[in-house]
């Protein structure tokens, strides 16, 4: 029987047909497994820069609502290649999916190595004079604000600029009057002396010092609160406001170790959405009632006890900070106690009569007038005194005064030091020593509280052993980073073997930045 055997045969034409049949396939797949690749690369960057960003300072976050990445990762040297490092290892895990795996069994069909990445902007809290610091805290103590805290932030500023007009007035008159004073003092003196010659040489006879004129016996049974006031200015103004002046922090800093004076890292990432105007100062101020402990709050903790009194004022201690806030205090609580005097018809009278009393029958035009002047600018310092001691014990004191919230009478002016020492913690109505600070900030020097609430921030976080060696201008607060792939072939692989080209893959580059404010 005859046997046949089959052979296979194909023709050259055949061979080519195929052969380039199978490179198209080959590199319409591979275009579209590039496209994949160049979008794994992407996101390899954008989930780095992600992941790089969510190592933020944690203790930040609790303590005083605000994101940063420590840029020195806890050594204390800042330097940005260490942020580049944690990116390019997140990275990796996205890029090369195998990574970490002792054994895989997965086909990866995007291989690809990173051949450069690296952080080429960034922005630090304490660029634009702690502008960057100060958009996210406004930002975040926006969010959780209320929805009428915005008017009640523009009622304050109004009432905090009312006020200021009437401590400059104050001013004025206190200065105004007791330059008059001084001179028809000194007219006073002159009269008197010149009466004083003229009955010496009409009473020659009588021996000397016997001979006290009437009106003048009068007016020494007469006490004048004024030389009280006098001798109060010269005191210790602590002294008389506290009632325990002996607790009063005596911590200090040195101002050329604190951020806000020494050489700081510089940032140069633009961020968006940094403004400042009423409303952001307003809200920002809030954050700062909210978040630092003044000589009333509790919970001190830092290279200061009185931190807000520190971020009004800028002073390198504690003591000196408090002087600075008390005399602003009473400046404020003095124009308003003055302008209530002034509008108040009994109690112009009151002072009227008993200026009538001190000055006598001495001829002097205008005298009595500034007198009284002088005496309700005294009682408007002796009640300011009061409120601000009321204040410090923790009671609340009304911003206008009425006649049921006017505590010290005029009889009372010339005994102020024990009057002080009897007073107690208020009615409970009216505003608390952290409101009268609410209108202190608002009229203080608004562009150096971030800086200054840097440096409070820098010295509580130094408390914790873990955060010893903190920096604020180590503080990131966004990145820009840009990175170079290379994207192995796979399907060209297949042609190449065929057709003999270059099996070389290709190079992409991509970039991606992230901050943690919001429209930066």
């Amino acid at each position: 029987m005859k046997r046949y055997r089959c052979r296979g045969a194909i023709t050259v034409f055949l061979s080519l047909i195929s052969t380039l049949f199978l490179s198209l396939l080959c590199t319409l797949t591979e275009s579209a497994r590039v496209q994949g690749a160049e979008s794994v690369a992407s996101s390899a960057l954008d989930m780095g820069i992600f992941s790089v960003m969510g190592e933020y300072e944690k203790e930040m976050l609790e303590r005083f609502n605000v994101f940063f990445l420590d840029g020195a990762y806890g050594t204390g040297e800042f330097d940005i290649r260490k942020a580049e490092m944690r990116l390019k290892n997140m990275m990796e895990y996205t890029a090369e999916p195998d990574k970490g795996l002792p054994l895989s069994f997965s086909m990866n069909l995007f291989p690809m190595e990173i051949e450069q990445c690296r952080i080429d902007k960034y922005a630090l809290a304490t660029d634009e004079n702690g502008g960057v610091f100060y958009a996210q805290a406004v930002a975040n103590q926006k969010a959780g604000l209320a929805a009428d805290v915005i008017n009640k932030v523009l009622d304050s500023q109004n009432k905090a600029a009312q006020q200021e007009k009437a401590s400059k007035e104050y001013e004025q008159s206190d200065k105004e009057i007791g330059k008059r004073m001084d001179e028809l003092e000194a007219e006073k003196e002159a009269v008197e002396e010149s009466e004083r010659q003229a009955a010496l040489e009409d009473k020659k006879g009588q021996q000397d010092g016997a001979f006290i004129p009437i009106d003048e016996a009068d007016k020494i049974q007469v006490e004048n609160p004024l030389d009280e006031i006098k001798k109060i200015k010269k005191l210790g103004l602590l002294g008389l406001i506290l009632k325990d002046p002996s607790a009063v922090s005596e911590k200090s800093v040195v101002k050329k170790e604190m951020v806000s004076h020494r050489e700081t890292e510089k940032g140069n990432l633009q961020l968006q959405g940094i403004k400042r105007d009423l409303i952001s100062d307003g809200i920002f101020q809030e954050y700062l009632l909210d978040n630092f402990p003044g000589i009333t709050g509790g919970g001190r903790e830092g290279s200061l006890d009185y931190q807000l009194e520190y971020i009004l004022v800028g002073k390198d201690n504690d003591v000196d900070n408090l002087k600075s806030v008390v005399n602003r205090l009473l400046l404020m609580r003095e124009g308003a106690n003055f302008a209530y005097a002034m509008g108040n018809a009994s109690m112009r009278e009151a002072a009227l009569a008993l200026a009538v009393l001190l000055v006598g029958a001495i001829p002097i035009p205008g005298l009595v007038t500034a007198t009284k002047a002088a005496l309700l600018l005294a009682w408007a310092y002796g009640e300011s005194l009061i409120d601000v001691r009321i204040l410090l014990a923790g009671g609340k004191v009304p911003l206008l005064k009425d006649e049921s919230s006017w505590r010290l009478s005029l009889e009372n002016l010339a005994h102020l030091t024990q009057v002080l020492e009897e007073a107690g913690s208020g009615t409970g109505k009216g505003l608390a020593y952290k409101d009268y600070l609410r209108l202190l900030l608002a009229v203080g020097d608004k562009k150096e509280y971030p800086m200054r609430a840097l440096d409070m921030i820098e010295g509580q976080m130094r408390k914790r052993a873990a955060t010893a060696e903190f920096h604020a201008d180590y503080c990131i607060a966004g990145i820009r980073a840009e990175a170079q792939f290379y994207i192995k072939p796979v399907f060209l692989r297949i042609t190449s073997a065929f057709t003999g080209t270059s099996k070389r893959g290709i190079e992409y580059g991509t970039a991606g930045a992230m901050t943690y404010l919001a429209g930066g």
